[in-house]
């Protein structure tokens, strides 16, 4: 059943969008040797047996609507209504059944993700996040999916995947067109002011440009004109804690040759072009 907070028009059959995208959604969760494997189907199946609801969401739900090769998926990232530490528990207490205990769950309290580990690396196998819910200055969890969708970087990462009913939620109403648009066009989200939120936006922008460069040229102008909303010294307030995980998540995730790093970055109005070139040359 559509969640009840989404009007019909932005509750889309798989199908409908692809032929080919239900059946790539179960190849997906059974992939073989995908670490996710054996845990993935019990997880959302004992998660939908206590009255809760889940679903493929971020790179995961993107990438299918966006006919990624199904092996560049690297993780699973899920969203749903329930709460962290409950979601933990049901975690737990399904890889004691399907024999995964040497695997680690935990939950970062800064943002109330919890993340699966396998026992060789610390590279995150699930991921998921409850719905959030702003307004305050602590993570919080138990909104609606339309008010969720305000809380993600761009509309293309506000799309989820039910693997049950095999239908796409178009949490913002626009996720679908700027994502299979001729030009992938980046519309900014996240309506937060705090200037680690913003220079994080701006980071992802550089990851997701640089690493679907072979379908430019991108549409920025939302980017641009949200851009154009920031004051000129808007990453100055940046500590040096957020400067450390900004490289980190830089050197983890963005392989692209300086050059084309640049190259984007020179496609942004400032304070864009700034801050994107500091980012670059403190992280290479």
């Amino acid at each position: 059943m559509p969640p009840a907070d989404l009007p019909t028009n932005q509750v889309h059959p798989a199908a409908s969008i692809d032929p080919t995208l239900p059946l790539r959604a179960d190849l997906l969760l059974d992939q073989p040797g995908a670490p996710w494997q054996p845990l993935a189907r019990p997880l959302l199946a004992a998660v939908h047996a206590t009255g809760h609801r889940i679903w493929l969401s971020g790179g995961a739900s993107r990438d299918l609507a966006s006919d990624v090769p199904l092996h560049e998926v690297n993780d699973l990232d899920l969203a749903g209504t329930v709460p962290a530490g409950r979601f933990t528990d049901i975690t737990y207490q399904t890889m004691r059944a399907t024999r995964m205990t040497e695997f680690r769950t935990t939950v970062t309290p800064g943002t109330l993700v919890c993340a699966v580990t396998p026992p060789w690396n610390n590279i995150r196998v699930i991921e998921y996040r409850g719905l959030s819910q702003g307004g305050f200055e602590f993570p919080l969890i138990g909104s609606r999916i339309a008010e969720d969708s305000r809380h993600r970087d761009f509309s293309f990462n506000t799309l989820l995947y039910d693997v049950l009913d095999h239908v796409v939620l178009d949490a913002c109403g626009t996720g679908l067109v700027d994502l299979r648009a001729e030009k992938l066009r980046f519309a900014p989200r996240n309506e937060s002011t705090d200037p680690a939120t913003q220079a994080m936006i701006l980071f992802r922008a550089l990851k997701f440009a640089v690493r679907w460069h072979d379908r430019g040229p991108h549409d920025l102008a939302p980017l641009a004109a949200w851009l154009d909303g920031l004051p000129p010294d808007f990453f100055d307030p940046l500590t040096c804690d957020d400067w450390s995980g900004l490289r980190g998540a830089h050197r983890r995730s963005v392989t692209a040759p300086v050059d084309r790093q640049h190259e984007f970055a020179d496609l942004l109005p400032e304070p864009g072009r700034s801050f994107l070139r500091t980012l670059i040359g403190r992280a290479s």
